[in-house]
Formats: structure tokens, C-alpha cells, sequence
């Protein structure tokens, strides 16, 4: 038995996925699966049983900042999957930092939910396929800035990008402001852009 945790405050998307877990079970060799614990936010339970779960799938839409990391550590014996409809790629990345091992796009779940769980529950990760492909790019954009940037340079659009003033970054490495704004302007040119957004936009150094 695959013990199941679902957190989504949407209650139509918790039935078409209880649906979708409960009727999954095709064959005699499939390990059913059980939903134990169903709500809206994770307080909004007994957190007693969501701790019960193998696998907990939680939308981060509409949740507290924090919520994954902080399944992780209320519940460090489930696999945690992120079920929902957002597909940036910075956001994954911050999901798996956190804690959940398995990222699933809504859009896909009529096809993949199963298959995600039983992965996930056999200690294996799934992530949609327009999120590994989305990965994949930003992979290969990091790889272009670390081509074109020098050392110094990404190290300052880091800072940038990271929410840093031009005085913090200055101070982080021992620079003058003169200086930081001088590497900031290369770093525009160079990546062919213009502003702060645009850095922002185009980058996770």
C-alpha cells in the first residue's frame, strides 16, 4: 500500500486526483494506492497522519512561503511531489532545494500522476517533460553566461539578481562602487541587455 497526502485548496483538482489514485491499480502486480490525508493547507489537518504518508503531493499555489521546506521537516520520512500548474524553472529548482524529490505539471497528471507516485515511492524522481526540457535550456543558458562572463562579473550579476544593492555587492568582495558599477554595465553589454529585469529575466547564475 502507497499511503498518499494530498495538499490543494482547490477541491475539484483533490477529486479528479483521488479519482485519478484510487482507479489507477490495473494489474495484480500494482501496489494499490490509498489517499490518507486530504486538505486545503497543511494546518488544516492532523499532521499525525499526513506524517503517516510515503508520498505527500502538495500545490504550491495559494501556500505560505516556506511550505515545502517546511513538509520536509515536519514529515522527513515522505517523498514529497509538487503537483501545479507553475512551470518556472527557477521555482522548481527552488522546490527540489527545499526538500520535494518530484515535480509534476497539472497539465500532465492524467497521463504521469501514477507513474510519478509509484517512481517517487520506489525512490526514484519524476519531473514533466516541459519542465526537464525547460531545465535542460536553462542549463545550457548558464553554461553561454559562464562563456561570455568572467569570474568577477557573474559573481556581480549574481549579487544582482539575488536582490544585492550596488554598496552590498561593493562590501561582499571588497570592491569600490565605481567598480561594481563598471562590471555592471560589461555584464549589460555583453548579454546584450539593459536593465535589472531583464538580467533577472534571462538568469540564475
Amino acid at each position: 500500500m502507497i499511503k498518499v497526502g494530498l495538499i490543494d485548496d482547490d477541491p475539484g483538482d483533490r477529486r479528479v486526483i483521488r479519482t485519478l489514485l484510487t482507479q489507477c491499480a490495473d494489474g495484480q502486480d500494482e501496489v494499490p494506492i490509498e489517499i490518507i490525508f486530504e486538505e486545503s493547507h497543511i494546518d488544516d489537518g492532523d499532521l499525525g497522519v499526513l506524517n503517516q504518508s510515503d508520498i505527500i503531493l502538495v500545490d504550491i499555489h495559494n501556500q505560505p512561503d516556506g511550505t515545502v521546506a517546511d513538509l520536509d521537516a515536519r514529515c522527513p520520512h515522505s517523498n514529497l511531489i509538487i503537483l501545479t500548474h507553475i512551470a518556472d524553472p527557477n521555482a522548481v529548482r527552488d522546490c527540489f532545494r527545499n526538500g520535494a524529490v518530484s515535480y509534476l505539471l497539472k497539465s500532465d497528471y492524467p497521463s504521469y500522476l501514477a507513474l510519478a507516485v509509484r517512481i517517487t515511492f520506489d525512490q526514484g524522481s519524476f519531473v514533466s517533460p516541459d519542465i526537464c526540457r525547460s531545465l535542460v535550456e536553462q542549463a545550457y543558458l548558464r553554461k553561454k553566461y559562464e562563456d561570455v562572463l568572467t569570474q568577477r562579473e557573474q559573481q556581480v550579476a549574481r549579487g544582482i539578481v539575488e536582490g544585492l544593492s550596488y554598496k552590498m555587492i561593493a562590501g561582499q568582495y571588497n570592491i569600490s562602487l565605481d567598480t561594481v558599477r563598471a562590471y555592471v554595465k560589461r555584464v549589460y553589454r555583453k548579454l546584450k541587455i539593459n536593465s535589472k529585469s531583464e538580467l533577472m529575466a534571462q538568469s540564475r547564475f
